[in-house]
């Protein structure tokens, strides 16, 4: 039997609006897990929550967590990379001087230059970051205590866009590090050269799964890359044009079973 890898990025994706996933698309996927075939979480969320996320889809679903900062199969981590000091420094001194909040994550804590969202804290809300520490970063010298534990980052904005893409355009300047976007309120900052892309070659390279036996879904541009490295990548109805274009294939929304409809009719199920 020819096994598959599935790679399905979590918010506007894996997950309903409620952060729940649908009962046929999650029947789908453990069957499908039980038959011998690969599932993976593949997010910008820390690896913590990936995990938690991984865990109810099955025991023996994998993790590609941090934008492709961290790797990990049967729960163990076999692939975590972080970013380079010199380029977090820029990073953190940038967004202080566009007075924008920053966060950085390791695999359990979340560091923060300003007061969090809600949804970090929030008891309904916060299983979507899941972080064990929240530690605040307020200066140069607190950053540079902890800067060895970062493996990506996020800012932030909900209202003035404009300043994050004057950000981004100063960001993109930087040498050592990639910078994508989630969503419209975000520019996502990676180690240079690693992302979601990179994490799903490697991914099935390990678990020797031929490139065109990889499914990946998702919605937003930083799923990009390993929609265009997998052999059928998939965009959801609810992403964007960029995203749509760049995919082989269209399912519908995630909020209408788009990965099960994909899936049961790509497999024959």
């Amino acid at each position: 039997m020819e096994k598959y890898l599935i790679c399905s990025d979590l918010d506007g994706t894996l997950l309903l609006k409620n952060q729940t996933i649908s009962p046929k698309t999650l029947g789908l996927l453990q069957q499908l897990i039980e038959e011998g075939h690969h599932f993976t979480v593949s997010t910008g969320r820390m690896y913590n929550s990936a995990t938690d996320f991984a865990k109810l889809v099955h025991p023996k679903a994998d993790v590609i967590a941090s934008n492709g900062g961290v790797v990990a199969v049967s729960g163990e981590i076999i692939q975590q990379e972080k970013m380079k000091q010199s380029a977090l420094l820029e990073t953190f001194l940038l967004c202080q001087d566009h007075d924008l909040p920053v966060f950085f994550f390791s695999t359990d804590t979340v560091y923060y230059t300003k007061n969090p969202p809600y949804y970090f804290t929030d008891e309904e809300d916060k299983g979507r970051v899941n972080a064990t520490k929240l530690v605040a970063i307020k200066t140069k010298e607190t950053f540079l205590e902890h800067a060895d534990q970062f493996i990506n980052g996020i800012v932030i904005e909900e209202e003035d866009f404009d300043k994050l893409a004057i950000l981004r355009n100063e960001l993109e300047k930087l040498s050592d590090v990639s910078i994508l976007s989630s969503h419209a309120n975000n520019i996502e900052i990676l180690p240079k050269d690693m992302d979601k892309k990179y994490a799903v070659k490697n991914l099935a390279a390990h678990l020797d799964i031929k490139p065109e036996n990889v499914i990946s879904f998702g919605d937003g541009e930083n799923d990009i890359g390993m929609l265009e490295v997998a052999g059928a990548g998939v965009a959801m109805e609810n992403a964007s044009e960029l995203v749509k274009k760049s995919a082989d294939f269209v399912t519908t929304a995630n909020d209408a079973d788009g990965i099960y409809y994909f899936l049961k009719k790509y497999l024959n199920r």
